[in-house]
């Protein structure tokens, strides 16, 4: 499919890698999530991001991964693959290899190390946009990068016609209202961040790419719907309705703890890989307790998945 601003609505889940014990990736596992996910009512799909461990993977794992996905797919929802690369020609070319590989869109991150300016970032998407010839959606994540991609300069990136959309993770809410003030609607905003996706959607946002809705999906897109129709309120209590689980998942680096909940729910999706760390015995207890929990209070979608 030809992806294009309107198609960047409602949940698109962010992957977690599953590896086996020989560190290769676990097809038949992204096959079982996507079919559950697209089930659950998942607009797309965002496979290698930060959720999918892109920095730890070798390039063969990263298109091993979105190949997979795709296929699991199978053209029903669109894949947007993550391109998390410091730099110009190694991001061109993983991204040229995913979009071989099926993948409908690109999120790319802002190159980092180098810190960018303004100018050089509109350049940055402008170039790789004409040479790559996909769908482009900023990836902006200042508190891992160190590189805040100002509104004027995404503004900027929509006047290029560089970007089709944007992965929003800047927590400051006045940014994201000056953000979707100045977009208009060009590009579609999605929350990147779980804790504020109400507030964003009360502000402009279309959607999300949230780590959690992995674990409920079918929760989070009755939060998306609630949203879009308006009901902020309704969807801020159901969010809250999940807090103490969302406060566990991020009390350590993601996705070590998501991939415990995962196997707590019977999809076994192996370790995270160096530099990043599982989550530790104490973490797994009060996951394993916080989701026994909700699936008392009827909160549990991932039931459908256990062995």
């Amino acid at each position: 499919m030809t992806l294009d601003a309107s198609h960047l609505k409602g949940m698109f889940p962010a992957l977690p890698t599953p590896f086996r014990a020989d560190a290769s990736v676990d097809e038949a596992k992204i096959e079982q999530l996507t079919e559950h996910l697209i089930a659950s009512g998942a607009a797309g799909l965002v496979p290698i991001g930060g959720t999918g461990e892109y920095t730890a993977m070798s390039s063969e794992q990263r298109t091993h991964a979105v190949a997979a996905t795709v296929r699991a797919a199978h053209g029903r929802v669109p894949v947007i693959a993550g391109v998390l690369s410091p730099g110009y020609a190694e991001a061109l070319e993983a991204g040229q290899t995913y979009m071989s590989a099926g993948a409908d869109a690109l999120l790319l991150i802002t190159p980092f190390y180098a810190r960018p300016t303004a100018d050089t970032l509109r350049a940055y998407f402008k170039q790789y946009a004409k040479e790559s010839k996909a769908p482009l959606l900023l990836y902006d994540i200042g508190a891992r990068t160190g590189v805040n991609v100002a509104p004027e300069t995404v503004s900027a990136m929509a006047d290029d016609h560089s970007i089709i959309g944007m992965k929003v993770c800047n927590t400051d809410l006045v940014y994201f209202e000056r953000l979707a003030n100045l977009m208009e609607h060009r590009i579609g905003l999605l929350s990147g961040d779980d804790y504020l996706y109400p507030i964003h959607a009360m502000l402009g946002a279309h959607g999300g790419i949230l780590a959690s809705s992995i674990l409920l999906p079918t929760y989070w897109e009755a939060i998306s719907n609630q949203a879009r129709n308006g009901d902020y309120i309704g969807a801020q209590r159901a969010r809250s309705m999940i807090l103490p689980l969302l406060d566990a998942l991020f009390s350590q680096t993601n996705p070590g703890p998501l991939k415990a909940a995962l196997r707590l729910n019977g999809m076994e999706f192996g370790d995270v890989a160096l530099p990043l760390a599982p989550a530790d015995n104490t973490l797994i207890c009060r996951l394993d307790t916080i989701m026994r929990d909700l699936a008392r209070r009827g909160i549990d979608d991932l039931s459908s998945l256990k062995q």
